[in-house]
C-alpha cells in the first residue's frame, strides 16, 4: 500500500492535459487537416469549394482547442480541482476529496489507463477517469510499485 501527496489540479493543468491526450489519439486527423489547407493555399486556380475547405482546416482546431477550454474552465467541473489524496492498494484505490468525502473504487473496475510523460490516467468509465500525476507520489519506489502492481494490471487485462 502506498498513500500520495496531497495534491490538487489546476484548471491550466486539466485544459493542457486534455489537450495532450487529445493530440496524442488523434494527432493524424489534424495533421491531414492542416496538409489539405496548406496545399490549398498554394494552389493556383481556387474555387469556393477550395476557400471553403481552406478556412474550416485552419479555423477546426481552434474550434476544437477552444471548446476543450470552455470545458476545461467550466464552473461544473469545480469537483475536479479540489484538494485529494490517494491510498493505493492492490486491489482498491481509496480516494479522499477534503476532510469530508471517501471513495473506494476496485482495481477491477478499471477499463483502461493511459500514460503520459507526468501522468497516469485510469479509466472506470469513457466519461469518468482518474488523472494521478506523476508528482504526487512520495518517493520513485511508490510510482514504480503504483506502476507494476495496479497500472500495468489494468493495462494487460
Amino acid at each position: 500500500m502506498i498513500q500520495t501527496k496531497k495534491y490538487q489540479l489546476t484548471q491550466k493543468e486539466y485544459f493542457l492535459f486534455l489537450i495532450r491526450i487529445l493530440l496524442k489519439k488523434r494527432w493524424w486527423l489534424f495533421a491531414f487537416i492542416l496538409l489539405i489547407s496548406i496545399s490549398i493555399l498554394f494552389r493556383q486556380n481556387k474555387d469556393g469549394s477550395d476557400t471553403f475547405i481552406m478556412v474550416f482546416g485552419f479555423i477546426y482546431p481552434l474550434i476544437i482547442i477552444f471548446q476543450f477550454w470552455r470545458f476545461a474552465y467550466s464552473k461544473e467541473n469545480e469537483i475536479i480541482f479540489k484538494e485529494r489524496k490517494h491510498e493505493i492498494f492492490p486491489d482498491k484505490i481509496i480516494s479522499r476529496m477534503g476532510e469530508i468525502s471517501e471513495s473506494t473504487i476496485p482495481i477491477k473496475n478499471f477499463i483502461k489507463v493511459f500514460e503520459l510523460k507526468d501522468l497516469y490516467i485510469l479509466y472506470i468509465s469513457k466519461g469518468q477517469t482518474f488523472f494521478l500525476p506523476k508528482r504526487i507520489f512520495e518517493t520513485l519506489e511508490d510510482e514504480n510499485w503504483f506502476r507494476n502492481e495496479v497500472f500495468l494490471k489494468i493495462k494487460n487485462k
